[in-house]
């Protein structure tokens, strides 16, 4: 290797060990949000049975909409289509949760097991451990990621194509967010690069080899995110003229498809997959007009731009290559397959999102994830060709260029904040409120879906989704329950205005006293909006005259945060036909998305008439009201355990 070789591995290095330690900071900078958790539950039932199954803790595992009646079952209306009928997980893929299971195992974290009277399992001094442990995977993904994209793009156009595409990779913050979560986002970008290589090289050099690789990555890419080996599996079709001038293209090509299937097929026999997959609505079906096909790209005009102005020259250079100028002919010449295939694969992709994903997961973060990758290729191998005239230079300048293109788009993540929010202190508080008090024999925990998830996770007790109850099921019962309602809008007043209504009034206020008004206003708004719905609570004390102003403010804040939250919410068609009115219960509606929400949200809520029994606690940072229900009185109810 040269010196100039060498001096290219070593900046690059230097590029993934600074993408890495983003990932590392942003890791420890919160809590496991819910779709975390369920990942890491779902690793918990492969370290407690050896296989990701439907149900931890003694409950049933709830993730996503509810479309299937459980007919007879005393407790639960439904059952959770994220399970197939064998009752395994077939949702997500198997990978990401046998290697969260693996870190998780490492790290010394072992499955919980129910225990009368339930306890909390896990104190405030394991959260850092018991959110480190399942992302471990992820940041060893992400590191595996940038280092093969980089070769990847570097052999499709050059070292300067690389250096773009792995700086685009290691400091994008949304690519940073997918580097370090306890999901199969991370491996899903890595297993979606390998198969990309390994089509390039059964492109370019069709060795038997080539094929058994591409057939092993597909299904690894299969066992990780479904959907995304659907469209790769679609894409490798552009490769048909190149591989019918291969010898021996046919055999090669039915020992690759022998070996993916022996590694694919048997799994989606065994687990049930295809019951459930046909069973679960498609996103589709509730899109109203063409204006929801093309959502996405119309919020993203830079990126359509780029890939609009990238399709014109192909058209162009295939039908008048003498309309163009010789600057951009010669690119053409050199990539323009290339860049078709990449335009392609991008299409598939949209079009495999809309028509294919589930309602419950139409969240346009994961379009990104899939578009991402060959985003990144289209990109780099297009700033490459623009710095040819750069010489020695055109890596650094595609460096900065890359860069640059982050930072003007809101991206860099070294100015940017992680996406999740999750507070570590605010799980804290919860479990300290659950330490706190003595829990009985035979309590039953339920909590807003999927926040049930995060506290299960993180404290060891079975805390169940309120959502797939039966209303008649908490009539009847007679155990005490404990109900942990997120509340899902702001109510808490700025610091600006606790200071300016303090000053107004000749006061100083401490960082201390400011924290604690913030929290007294808070748990105020939280009670008035409680009563609002028909809930009794206790009196509480006083907010001082003098911080009325606040108060004031806090209140038209929390108004206009739901304004925002329900409009915003809406665009997502499945948030649809749903009417809400405070932002907690439009998320209830998602999950009854299906089965006539209006009747179920609001005071339609299932547990909504036992609230009226309760001792509530207001926790602040958590932005929860815990409700205590007491158990009744008198012989066991048919049907209901004590």
């Amino acid at each position: 290797m040269t010196a100039r070789g060498r001096l290219f591995l070593i900046l690059a290095a230097a590029i993934i060990l600074a993408g890495t330690f983003l990932r590392v900071a942003w890791m420890r900078h919160s809590a496991l949000w819910c779709d975390e958790a369920e990942s890491s539950i779902n690793a918990l039932t492969i370290l407690d049975r050896g296989f990701p199954f439907n149900e931890y803790l003694g409950i049933p595992i709830y993730e996503n909409t509810l479309t299937e009646p459980w007919d007879g079952h005393p407790e639960y209306e439904f059952r959770d289509s994220s399970y197939s009928p064998q009752g395994l997980a077939v949702y997500h893929g198997w990978l990401p949760l046998y290697a969260i299971a693996a870190s998780q195992a490492i790290c010394g974290l072992r499955p919980d097991h129910s225990a009368d009277p339930p306890a909390v399992q896990h104190g405030v001094e394991q959260i850092s451990r018991r959110t480190i442990a399942p992302r471990l995977p992820s940041i060893a993904f992400a590191v595996l990621c940038m280092a093969s994209i980089y070769f990847l793009a570097g052999e499709l156009g050059g070292v300067a194509a690389g250096f773009a595409a792995l700086t685009l990779m290691a400091f994008n913050a949304k690519t940073v967010d997918f580097g370090y979560e306890a999901r199969y986002y991370s491996l899903t970008l890595l297993a979606t690069v390998l198969v990309a290589w390994c089509l390039l090289r059964v492109a370019r050099a069709g060795r038997w080899r080539d094929y058994l690789l591409l057939a092993t990555s597909e299904a690894v890419l299969f066992h990780t995110h479904q959907l995304s080996a659907v469209v790769m599996a679609a894409t490798a079709v552009v490769l048909v003229p190149r591989v019918l001038r291969q010898r021996y293209w046919f055999f090669k090509g039915l020992a690759a498809a022998a070996l993916s299937s022996a590694l694919i097929f048997p799994w989606i026999l065994v687990s049930g997959f295809l019951a459930t997959a046909s069973s679960v609505p498609k996103a589709f079906r509730l899109f109203d007009s063409p204006g929801d096909w093309l959502a996405y790209t119309l919020a993203r005009p830079d990126q359509l731009a780029v890939l609009g102005t990238m399709a014109a020259l192909l058209i162009i250079w295939k039908a008048r290559p003498d309309w163009l100028p010789g600057w951009i002919r010669g690119p053409l010449r050199e990539h323009a397959e290339l860049y078709a295939a990449l335009l392609v694969w991008m299409v598939f992709a949209y079009g495999a999102f809309h028509l294919l994903v589930p309602a419950a997961s139409f969240f346009y973060e994961r379009l990104s994830l899939m578009l991402w990758v060959p985003y990144v290729l289209v990109l780099s191998l297009l700033l490459a060709d623009m710095l040819r005239g750069a010489g020695r230079w055109a890596p650094v300048l595609a460096i900065v260029v890359a860069t640059s293109i982050l930072a003007a788009r809101g991206r860099l993540a070294f100015f940017e904040s992680p996406s999740v929010t999750a507070s570590r202190p605010a799980i804290a508080a919860v479990i300290r409120s659950l330490e706190s008090h003595t829990i009985g024999a035979g309590t039953l925990f339920y909590a807003t879906p999927n926040e049930h998830l995060v506290y299960t996770y993180y404290t060891g007790l079975p805390v169940q989704s309120v959502a797939p109850v039966r209303r008649s099921f908490f009539a009847a019962c007679r155990r005490p329950i404990v109900f942990i309602e997120y509340q899902m809008e702001s109510m808490f007043p700025s610091e600006a205005s606790l200071l300016g209504a303090a000053a107004s009034a000749g006061k100083v206020l401490t960082r201390d006293q400011v924290a604690g008004f913030s929290d007294d206003i808070w748990r105020t708004l939280a009670s008035d909006e409680l009563n609002l719905q028909g809930i009794r609570t206790p009196p509480l004390p006083p907010v001082p005259a003098f911080l009325e102003p606040a108060v004031v403010d806090a209140r038209a804040g929390l108004v206009k945060y739901r304004e925002e939250m329900l409009s915003g919410m809406k665009v997502h068609p499945v948030f649809r036909q749903i009417s809400p009115v405070r932002t907690k219960d439009l998320w209830m509606g998602f999950f009854y998305r299906f089965v006539h929400p209006e009747d179920r949200i609001g005071a339609n809520l299932n547990i909504f008439p036992r609230l009226q029994d309760a001792a509530l606690e207001f926790l602040p940072l958590p932005n929860a009201v815990i409700f205590r229900i007491p158990g009744k009185n008198g012989p066991e109810a048919e049907g209901i355990p004590e």
